[in-house]
């Protein structure tokens, strides 16, 4: 009797979803730590290159190895700069905890020491290449932000959640699309105060692993206040490699000899 009452119980409530999807759809926030979840789970390293145009003309071409490391809730990525020569030898740490304001280190090669960055707005540029700290992470939970479900999309035929964050500080907005079937940061929009666009950051290519998952290969992002669009690209990946600690250490990340 007890195990037909159990059977009627959950019929009843896999009914409701079906009859109300609504009531059982996820919130915004359990949305985004799905997203951290699937995304920051498996330490990395990549190699990249960035091409940055303006008024279509190619004005610079960067190269850098990214590496990255999740331990418990804390997510720490490494950047090492190969090209141009002039940016040869630079390199960045930035370490990034729940509800705090992300932590940031510059190595500077031509003077051997490391020094912290200001990170308090995250679209601060990361070393010339236009990355920010939320191009990086996808989303980087700071305090006071809120988050809310704006609505649902279609991206390139896949269906989207379209996650709106509010940042109180300035009256601006951030939009985020996440792809429904897998949890995928697709599209990001940034809107000031006067709800417009100032950076527009969207994959337009994926690469699949043997086991079937999808990572992006090739993202784009549009400033078109700067008339300006950057190329992502990656060239080289693996997953769930062993890092040396020394890359995630402020003291030691500058000098460290990962290469050899």
């Amino acid at each position: 009797m007890k195990h037909n009452v159990f059977v009627i119980f959950i019929t009843v409530i896999l009914g409701a979803c079906l009859l109300t999807p609504v009531f059982c759809e996820m919130n915004a926030e359990e949305i985004l730590k799905k997203v951290a979840e699937l995304s920051f789970k498996e330490d990395f390293r990549l190699a990249l290159t960035l091409n940055t145009f303006r008024k279509q003309k190619n004005q610079s071409s960067q190269s850098l190895w990214v590496s990255g490391r999740f331990k418990q809730d804390k997510a720490s990525f490494f950047f090492d700069f190969d090209e141009p020569k002039e940016s040869k030898g630079l390199r960045f740490l930035l370490q990034v905890e729940p509800n705090q304001v992300p932590k940031v280190y510059m190595y500077l090669p031509a003077t051997g020491k490391t020094l912290p960055v200001i990170t308090d707005d995250p679209s601060a540029d990361i070393g010339g290449t236009g990355l920010n700290v939320d191009d990086i992470l996808g989303f980087a939970p700071k305090p006071g932000e809120k988050y809310s479900i704006a609505n649902n999309d279609k991206l390139d035929g896949q269906e989207c959640w379209v996650i709106k964050i509010n940042r109180p500080n300035d009256s601006s907005e951030r939009l985020v699309w996440v792809r429904k079937r897998d949890f995928t940061i697709v599209k990001s929009q940034d809107l000031d105060a006067d709800k417009k666009v100032t950076r527009t950051y969207r994959v337009t290519d994926f690469f699949k692993t043997e086991d079937g998952r999808e990572f992006p290969r090739e993202e784009e992002i549009i400033m078109p206040k700067k008339n300006t669009r950057i190329v992502v690209r990656q060239e080289h990946a693996v997953f769930g490699i062993e890092l040396p600690d020394q890359l995630f250490n402020p003291d030691e990340f500058g000098t460290f000899k990962w290469k050899d």
